[in-house]
């Protein structure tokens, strides 16, 4: 049995229905996650070759297993938030979802992935392209969907601690059974930093003392659980629910300004109710009623000795959200009809332009169907349309917003499959450029975009070496960009991007799997708007051999072009490209698992953002095991 939190974005999607979105069938070894830059429905039939994720080896969280991906840039921001882009699309525009639900994007528009766990993970799939549109409104910039994995009875118990330089480690102890028609699972975890350290070749500041970054201790708490109730052999029932703590979290600044910073009691808890059952031979309904929740205290002081504080906020926030949805098949034909409400409230309390506790609401609903056909074994047929609109208590009059999509695929061959597809995604103005007394609009439209993409893969034998291409080439114009004018956030700028992915898998042999990455990016936006934190040229190289004594070997080296940054006065700067290196050693035993590795192995000084060092060489060693 699998829950409907691991299968709606999977499961519901035929393979043969969409499009393919994006570069590669791409699985990374994160010990227990794997990283699929994929179509939604292809990614849970395809086979995937296993590659190493390099820094994601052994990651203390998500935003350490998202490095190292062509397309994708993962940096750290102002407050020491994760910075997740796609194509270029910021991470206000891009959606991320735990098992097919969305998570709260909180008040700034941002899921910070520093605070999501690697454990109990099946794998992540990365939608870049048009194809987003299906997870209903919001994935202008595309998609990341987490997908749990699911209880396999090998154990009652699982041990792990991960340990790096500086006192940076993670111990967690989980159980995951199934008994009978129940299944269960509960993890516990304490992740704790006291800040990463800086390559040799850093010079130090005035602010930065140049060994161990300043201002970036903290301590992580996570509690997860699940359970899972097959009633019969049609209908399936589960409940999840989790929570994120830290206590105090010190929040480092740009090498180039003293800002002595932290938050306090920082807290992210969400609840799921899922609902999955066949109805008749045609007929399937799944839904998810969940709730997701955070609050945070940020303090800003003017001194060293924190004693003179300047800015002192406190956030509360909340999600609602109710996702039905109904999928018909009939022979050749499948209609996919879903529906999206989410109610979003926040309310907020500082020293600044919020004396008294100041609330604020936004709803969002999204309906949306989607009709696939299959004619023959050589075509296949999707057509969409959804309907999107947003309210709040600053704007009652509700506006539905059109989010159309199109695409064919022939298929050549099993392993030859050429797609083209087409929509118009959208992205809702996060509450912050709706609400903030300084700089809020509640008449901001949706950013949307056009995107095509064209897509080729292709799979064959060259005498005894496993060989498999896959190009993509893609084309986005986007209209409504949001940003401050002056100090108001106005719908103000329009952007063209365009450029193309392509990966290769081989196995030169059985013990040797191979894969090689590229991307480039090109843009073209009017006025002075610059698309950041985006390199124009990414390379990935990941290998894996098969060594004796049952040792694995991992080697992974990725290239970042230069880059565009804007610092804290909206100057632009341009930061060097780089090149990170990565090695890795693993071996399992029958009950134990053992890694041990290096990243940054040549201590490259690189900046995330400007004035945001990167870490430098750093060693890590992951122990497991199970009872």
């Amino acid at each position: 049995m699998l829950l409907l939190v691991s299968r709606l974005a999977a499961a519901e999607i035929p393979s043969e229905s969409v499009p393919a979105d994006s570069l590669g069938s791409r699985r990374y070894l994160l010990e227990t996650v794997r990283v699929i830059a994929d179509k939604p429905g292809e990614a849970a039939g395809a086979v995937h070759l296993m590659n190493p994720g390099g820094r994601a080896s052994a990651p203390l969280n998500l935003y350490e297993g998202l490095q190292g991906q062509t397309g994708v840039t993962n940096t750290s921001g102002t407050r020491d938030e994760s910075n997740l882009r796609l194509r270029g699309f910021r991470k206000n525009e891009l959606k991320v979802l735990i098992d097919g639900r969305p998570l709260n994007s909180g008040y700034f528009g941002n899921v910070d992935l520093h605070q999501l766990a690697a454990e109990d993970i099946r794998e992540i799939q990365i939608v870049k392209g048009p194809n987003s549109a299906v997870f209903g409104s919001g994935t202008m910039g595309g998609v990341v969907n987490i997908v749990t994995a699911d209880p396999d009875n090998s154990s009652w118990l699982n041990l792990e601690a991960l340990a790096k330089r500086n006192n940076s480690n993670r111990f967690s102890l989980s159980s995951a059974r199934r008994i009978r028609d129940f299944s269960y699972r509960v993890s516990l975890a304490r992740e704790h930093s006291e800040g990463l350290v800086l390559p040799r070749s850093f010079i130090p500041t005035p602010f930065e003392n140049g060994f161990v970054r300043n201002h970036s201790r903290k301590t992580q708490y996570d509690l997860h659980t699940r359970l899972g109730w097959q009633a019969n052999a049609f209908r399936q029932l589960g409940f999840s629910a989790g929570l994120t703590w830290v206590p105090e979290k010190l929040i480092p600044s740009s090498i180039y300004s003293l800002d002595i910073r932290r938050y306090l009691n920082l807290m992210k808890h969400w609840a799921t109710l899922e609902y999955e059952e066949v109805l008749s031979e045609y007929f399937k309904l799944s839904s998810h009623l969940y709730y997701d929740g955070g609050q945070d205290t940020y303090q800003q002081f003017l001194d060293a000795a924190q004693q003179q504080l300047s800015v002192d906020s406190d956030m509360r926030y909340r999600t609602l959200g109710f996702n039905p949805r109904l999928q018909w098949a009939l022979g050749k034909h499948t209609l996919d009809l879903g529906l999206r409400a989410e109610s979003l409230h926040s309310t907020r309390k500082d020293t600044g332009n919020y004396p008294d506790w100041t609330p604020h609401w936004l709803n969002i609903y999204n309906a949306f169907g989607i009709w696939k056909y299959r004619p023959s074994e050589l075509i296949s047929l999707s057509a969409g349309l959804g309907l999107s609109g947003h309210q709040s208590d600053l704007k009652r009059a509700l506006d539905l917003y059109p989010e159309p999509s199109a695409g064919i695929s022939f298929h050549w061959a099993p392993q030859s499959v050429s797609s083209l597809a087409w929509a118009r995604n959208s992205s809702f103005p996060t509450m912050r450029q709706l609400f903030s007394a300084e700089s809020g609009n509640p008449e901001l439209r949706p950013q949307h975009a056009y995107k095509l993409e064209l897509d080729h893969r292709q799979g064959h034998k060259l005498g005894g070496i496993l060989l498999s291409h896959r190009l993509a080439v893609f084309y986005n114009d986007v209209r409504d960009l949001i940003d401050r004018l002056g100090e108001q956030y106005q719908n103000i700028h329009q952007m063209r991007s365009w450029g193309a992915e392509y990966q290769l898998l081989f196995n030169p042999f059985p013990w040797w799997e191979s894969e090689l990455g590229y991307s480039c990016l090109f843009w073209n936006a009017g006025g002075s708007y610059q698309l950041t934190e985006t390199p124009r040229n990414q390379v990935s190289l990941h290998q894996q051999w098969s060594l004796p004594w049952d040792l694995e070997l991992l080697y992974s080296c990725a290239y970042n072009d230069i880059r565009i940054s804007q610092d804290a006065s909206d100057v632009y700067h341009t930061l060097d490209a780089y090149w990170l290196h990565d090695l890795a050693v693993s071996r399992e035993f029958k009950r134990f698992s053992l890694r041990l590795g290096l990243e940054n192995i040549l201590d490259t000084y690189y900046e995330t953002e400007y004035g945001f060092p990167g870490p430098g060489i750093n060693f890590f060693l992951k122990l497991g095991v199970k009872i």
